[in-house]
């Protein structure tokens, strides 16, 4: 086979893999949350199976490159390695810590590190959407920012609190718009 097809071919399978996976993802939001969990914008458990799955993965290769030592094994591969190990530890801690509740007085925010935050919506200086990083950025008073990910399951009911209890002078223009498509359902594209 070509050098040159051998790459397309390559190339090919990563777009085709990649979209099925984002797709996969994507879908999982829609998925209607427990009754018990009103109020409730969490990650869908999907979202911790790419983070297993990453974790898993990326040890068992430098696992197998210890047992297995090759001459292009050094220092930076296990760097290289241990970021994405690293990557795929980030992506299960968003997914066991970054449950956030949302009601008529505020939001208890929590983030990937176990820290917790809560804010009432009169705190809320400014509320846009980061279409690069695909999540809601949320500007306190305080200074914090409360990022909210596009790739969330109860992003419309998220959405309906914002619009209802934060002026809409506060909210990027755009935003609004993104805000009202999303509380009737129509969540941000995820790629």
């Amino acid at each position: 086979m070509p050098d040159w097809l051998r790459m397309l071919a390559q190339g090919l399978f990563w777009v085709v893999s990649m979209t099925l996976i984002m797709r996969w993802l994507a879908r999982g939001r829609h998925r209607a949350a427990p009754a018990a969990a009103g109020g409730r914008v969490q990650h869908h458990a999907r979202f911790l199976v790419i983070g297993v799955i990453c974790t898993l993965f990326f040890v068992g290769v430098m696992v197998a490159a210890s047992i297995w030592p090759d001459e292009g094994v050094n220092f930076w591969f296990y760097a290289f390695m241990t970021g994405f190990v690293l990557l795929g530890a980030y992506l299960v801690a968003d997914y066991r810590f970054a449950r956030h509740t949302v009601s008529g007085a505020g939001m208890d925010f929590g983030r990937p590190t176990g820290r917790r935050l809560a804010f009432g919506w009169a705190d809320v200086r400014t509320v846009r959407f980061s279409k690069s990083w695909n999540w809601f950025r949320i500007e306190l008073e305080s200074g914090n920012v409360v990022h909210v990910s596009g790739m969330m399951t109860g992003l419309p009911e998220f959405a309906g609190k914002v619009l209802e209890q934060v002026p809409a002078a506060r909210i990027d223009r755009d935003t609004l718009q993104m805000l009202r498509d999303t509380a009737k359902g129509q969540l941000p594209l995820i790629w």
